[in-house]
């Protein structure tokens, strides 16, 4: 049986192999939509964690807040999101998804869902359960 480290060497370039893939599936449409892969790391981001500020947009894309404000002017004049004063400090900005990002977020996610259930169809229930659980407290334990 292979080392654990071995083991280890393995399941991170597997992970990494099949999130490129899944990675290039969802951004293959992002081209029609004339949006780089930044825009759409931003857009998901908001997606994902609701309205930010730009240190906190930078954060999530490891990029210099000064970036992320150069990205949130192009998304807003593209009018993926906007900005909007916090009710609590008016001194702080937040980037709120539009409809328009909302739209581009929510079509690559379908494009992705979909291609990974064509992949799973023939997985048996058994595969599929199996498969969930052990990505799921992977994750568990990854945010630990």
């Amino acid at each position: 049986m292979a080392s654990t480290e071995e083991l280890t060497k393995q399941l991170e370039e597997t992970l990494r192999r099949a999130n490129t893939i899944l990675f290039k599936r969802g951004r293959s449409i992002l081209v029609s939509m004339e949006i780089s892969s930044l825009q759409f790391n931003a857009l998901l981001s908001i997606w994902e964690f609701g309205p930010l500020t730009m240190g906190e947009l930078g954060k999530h894309l490891f990029v210099a807040c000064s970036t992320a404000t150069d990205l949130a002017d192009r998304m807003e004049r593209a009018q993926l999101v906007e900005r909007v004063r916090d009710k609590n400090d008016r001194r702080m900005v937040r980037l709120r998804l539009l409809g328009k990002g909302n739209e581009i977020v929510d079509a690559v996610v379908s494009e992705r869902q979909n291609f990974l259930g064509d992949v799973l169809r023939n997985y048996s229930e058994e595969e599929y359960q199996k498969l969930l659980q052990s990505l799921e407290l992977l994750e568990q334990r990854m945010n630990l």
